[in-house]
């Protein structure tokens, strides 16, 4: 049961984060590095420090008696995890929600999967039994059912007229960097395991015991994407968008919208950490289930806005299957983990 519990917390946070970037669509007026500014600071900075001190007593008692090693290790994946971050916004500007999340996440979900387990040397006892192979199988099939939305994007790119909206070459390349960066911060979370027992042994409960991880990990995020936001506004001068735009109300509009884009982002985590208690042995395949269903979400969104529009009945028959493989592979590692 709960095993249930964790898969149902995981799918919860993918259906967050691939809803995260819908708001964008109701800010006028900005420039991308404006909004993205606004949002990182709630996602990166704001929300994770709000949780960090709510679930954890004595946070930063906790914090200075880790390792300093520890702390730059976290705070470092979060760094690399934040230019995957920043690439897979530029990527879903160029190529449209549904896309840029499907290639990005291919590889986040392998990498971020595997490489860990790899890493650990638990291959071998993994695959020793059965839920473990299956496990391991179901994770596969997720990856194919990435690769078929992909396909189906490619498809989508020739047969419509997106190539006067999308920017699909340099698109393509960007989700591909952000993918490989971003499957960092399941490092990152390794890494830190160290605070997250620092954090149980002061009181904090283990389901949210993550959160000073997320915390210092996010640093690192916040950093980098602020600091290119902060350089672009000054290139573009667009630091008057922080304080004006067509009217009084539209720049209330901008703010909120952009601030939902973060707390969308960010409840992922709350999810994901919860999830990390119930899985138990089988937590390596938290990422994969988790990057699954943001790509089911953000393609059913890319439908619901019309992405899709233009593109022939085979194409989206084949998005479509791709997004019903997900689910499939979901289902089988949820069978799996019950054994």
């Amino acid at each position: 049961m709960n095993v249930i519990v964790g898969l149902t917390m995981l799918i919860l946070g993918g259906i967050s984060a691939g809803s995260s970037y819908v708001p964008l669509k109701g800010v006028k007026g900005w420039a991308w590095e404006s909004l993205w500014a606004v949002q990182g600071l709630v996602a990166w900075l704001l929300l994770p420090l709000l949780l960090a001190l709510l679930a954890t007593p004595h946070l930063f008692t906790v914090l200075h008696s880790t390792d300093t090693s520890t702390l730059a290790t976290t705070y470092a994946f979060g760094f690399l995890w934040g230019l995957g971050g920043l690439a897979w916004g530029m990527a879903v500007r160029y190529i449209g929600l549904a896309l840029g999340f499907t290639i990005a996440t291919g590889f986040l979900s392998s990498l971020g999967t595997l490489v860990p387990i790899i890493a650990q040397g638990r291959l071998t006892e993994t695959l020793a039994t059965t839920p473990g192979r299956i496990t391991i199988g179901s994770i596969a099939l997720s990856l194919i059912g990435i690769i078929i939305c992909g396909k189906a994007g490619w498809q989508r790119e020739k047969e419509t007229t997106a190539t006067k909206v999308f920017q699909f070459k340099k698109g393509i390349g960007i989700a591909f960097a952000a993918g490989v960066l971003g499957a960092c911060f399941a490092f990152g979370i390794a890494a830190g395991d160290p605070i997250k027992q620092k954090a149980i042994a002061e009181g904090a409960s283990p389901i949210m015991a993550n959160s000073p991880v997320f915390f210092i990990e996010l640093l690192g995020g916040i950093t980098v994407n602020l600091l290119y936001c902060l350089f672009m506004n000054r290139r573009n001068r667009t630091f008057s968008d922080y304080r004006q735009a067509a009217n009084p109300r539209e720049l209330k509009t901008n703010y909120a919208f952009s601030a939902l884009v973060g707390a969308l982002w960010y409840l992922q985590f709350v999810f994901y950490g919860m999830a990390a208690f119930y899985m138990g042995p089988y937590s390596f395949a938290n990422w994969s289930v988790h990057m699954s269903f943001m790509v089911v979400a953000s393609n059913l969104w890319g439908y619901y806005f019309k992405e899709w529009k233009g593109a022939s009945k085979a194409t989206i028959r084949w998005n479509t299957a791709g997004i019903l493989v997900l689910v499939i592979a979901g289902i089988i590692m949820g069978v799996a983990a019950a054994k």
